[in-house]
């Protein structure tokens, strides 16, 4: 009992005359006065104070009871209550353990919270009985659709790479009979020339369609016989192709470790719309890349494609016989930046690896045969540098540029729109037991 309360309480006793000997008829149930010590911080104030009385007394009071007779028949006794220690929820059965390892996940506070509810034994089920498996949450489904959804448009987009050789295929017997150049233009330059006007990106030829490059009168021409509507998709379409099986699955892996976060976070839709955003930014940005910083950018597509050609490594070695020099390693990577055709994922990835950086740095990124997990904030500095050390080489195995693009994107997304959406409470709540835990080191 604090002094303010000890104040409190010997004044209400002082204030009554039945506390008193003589001064009101005291009840019957009431035994000889007994004395409470009041220990404040400047004096000690000594009351008296009627003992408890008993239980029928408590239930039918009188009218001259008192108030702290009451009060102290009911309950002063702590000890007879449970300590919160001992009130303890039953431990949770531990989570099924899944059948299918994914090839990358990132674990961190975008996990789903275990739920009580969801361990619950069936009804006419015996204990020895395995636990069923816990039901799936909308978050979870909400992520299950968004990673089929863009798995099957890769998947279509890429099946549209294999028209060329399917139409070879399947026109294989006019070869020998149309001759191999007719054979070619008939049935396989149609569907190449698709493909690489639909689904590839190149700064120089984006210029084309849009009329900020002046170059040659007859490609000019094609450009303006062409559909609008590629002055758009031209933004969108290449991210979602891939040529090769093998960098197919690598996004595919890759979006499947990175899209859980920003469902969890944002939703299915804007999860949804952050796609083609960041999709339009990255190549959107390297346009005035391209037109500020390449000494070649004022020249058309089709002429810096060959010159491309010209001043490859393979061409000036059985040329010349010698290695190619550092300006014409230069000249032939500012060239490819120009008009090198360029698709895939990898940099609306980088975008969404971004956004996870900032929002959750203390995940942890898993990759299968891996045990040790890596900081999502490591990851994303690590790849960053790796694509700004390609590019001080002049590597172009890998788009780094648009790596670095989308990594931009991601982060303009982030603080234009993303950062004025109110994350779910459970996220939040997550996210600063996360920060605490690494404060405290235990993380």
């Amino acid at each position: 009992m604090n002094a303010s309360l000890g104040l409190r309480l010997a004044s209400q006793l002082l204030s009554r005359p039945c506390l008193c000997a003589g001064a009101r008829s005291v009840p019957l149930y009431t035994t000889p006065v007994s004395y409470l010590r009041v220990a404040t911080a400047s004096r000690t104030i000594w009351t008296s104070v009627r003992s408890t009385p008993p239980k029928s007394a408590i239930e039918t009071p009188s009218k001259n009871a008192s108030p702290l007779t009451i009060i102290r028949s009911v309950s002063f006794n702590r000890r007879a209550r449970a300590s919160p220690r001992t009130r303890q929820a039953p431990a949770l059965p531990a989570p099924p353990e899944p059948t299918i390892a994914k090839p990358a996940t990132i674990t961190g506070a975008e996990q789903e919270s275990i739920r009580y509810t969801d361990y619950i034994r069936p009804e006419g089920s015996s204990a020895e009985d395995p636990l069923p498996p816990p039901p799936l949450s909308p978050t979870q489904k909400a992520t299950s659709r968004y990673i089929g959804l863009f798995g099957v448009i890769f998947l279509i987009v890429h099946l549209l790479w294999w028209a060329p050789n399917l139409s070879a295929a399947a026109h294989s017997d006019a070869r020998e009979s149309m001759g191999e150049r007719e054979w070619f233009s008939k049935y396989v330059a149609p569907w190449r020339f698709f493909t690489e006007r639909w689904l590839t990106f190149s700064p120089g030829i984006a210029l084309e369609r849009l009329g900020l490059n002046e170059g040659n009168i007859l490609i000019q021409k094609a450009h303006e016989m062409e559909s609008p509507i590629t002055k758009f998709t031209q933004f969108i379409l290449p991210t979602l192709s891939h040529s090769e099986i093998w960098h197919l699955a690598f996004n595919f892996f890759a979006l499947q470790a990175l899209s859980p976060t920003l469902v969890r976070y944002y939703g299915f839709k804007r999860a949804l719309l952050a796609y083609p955003a960041i999709a339009i930014i990255s190549l959107a940005l390297m346009l005035p890349f391209d037109r500020i910083f390449n000494p070649y950018t004022k020249q058309d597509s089709v002429s810096s494609l060959l010159r491309y050609h010209e001043t490859s490594e393979r061409v000036i070695k059985h040329n010349t016989g010698a290695a190619p020099t550092k300006a014409q390693e230069d000249e032939h990577w500012w060239l490819g930046q120009h008009c090198r055709p360029s698709l895939g994922a990898s940099g609306v990835l980088c975008g969404f690896l971004a956004i996870t950086a900032i929002v959750n740095p203390m995940a942890k990124f898993e990759l299968m045969f891996i045990p040790v997990g890596i900081s999502v904030r490591t990851l994303f500095m690590a790849f960053t540098t790796i694509d700004l050390v390609c590019i001080g080489l002049r590597g172009e195995k890998v788009g780094n540029t648009g790596h670095l693009a989308g990594s931009l994107a991601g982060v303009l997304i982030w603080a234009l729109w993303l950062r004025r959406v109110k994350l779910p409470d459970e996220v939040r709540r997550q996210l600063m037991m996360g920060l605490r835990r690494r404060k405290m080191g235990l993380d």
